[in-house]
């Protein structure tokens, strides 16, 4: 198969864990941020692009957890987020850039299909990622949500074919293998920064580059 759709987060960059992170700030840890952070429903509106300016998204998200940061808290909220995913975006594993060119080397179409917010993908355009998909849908952009069955087929569509052409690659976040698949598209857990248990998936790989075996597999 000769379209391929890949999330970013957890799939082609990991976000640092050891760097200055924004929850410091509001006194929450990993868990009760995780709790908090992927359950909000403004989570879901900054994702859908219904919010885009930093500020107002900052402050939407430190309500979430009962705290007013005032003014300078929230530039250095949003300096501390804003660094941790321009970091991911830019530090990307040799690996993963070298089998997604392999791929591109053998004819095949990429594009990058990702949940996010405004903040998540200021640097995008700065990521060695950036020149190696032909097309790259964000959420953010195109109102719509993994697992929800318009965005993958918006991605297939902007490659020319159907789902049932695409193969889709990611972590499994989100219920993302299980909404492809349920489109049509083929897919591939990719499991090397998280092991997660997940339906949907129709192969597994525990290192990225056995991303190439599958397609070979496909073909």
């Amino acid at each position: 198969m000769k379209h391929w759709c890949f999330d970013l987060f957890i799939t082609l960059v990991d976000i640092p864990g050891d760097m200055p992170h924004e929850r410091g700030l509001l006194g929450v840890g990993p868990e009760d941020w995780r709790r908090v952070y992927e359950c909000a429903e403004i989570t879901s509106r900054h994702d859908r692009g219904l919010v885009t300016d930093p500020v107002e998204m900052v402050r939407e998200l430190t309500a979430a957890f009962g705290v007013q940061l005032g003014a300078a808290g929230e530039r250095e909220f949003l300096c501390r987020r804003e660094a941790r995913f321009h970091h991911g975006l830019t530090h990307v594993r040799p690996e993963i850039l070298d089998t997604l060119r392999a791929l591109r080397l053998r004819g095949c179409a990429l594009c990058l299909v990702s949940n996010a917010d405004a903040i998540d993908i200021l640097h995008w355009a700065d990521s060695p990622l950036a020149p190696l998909f032909d097309h790259v849908i964000f959420s953010c952009r195109v109102g719509m949500l993994k697992p929800e069955p318009g965005i993958y087929q918006l991605a297939a569509g902007r490659m020319g074919v159907s789902p049932r052409d695409c193969v889709f690659v990611g972590d499994g976040g989100s219920d993302e293998l299980a909404g492809a698949k349920a489109v049509g598209m083929r897919t591939i857990q990719a499991r090397h920064f998280a092991r997660r248990d997940v339906e949907g998936a129709d192969f597994t790989v525990d290192e990225f580059r056995d991303t190439l075996t599958v397609m070979e597999a496909l073909q």
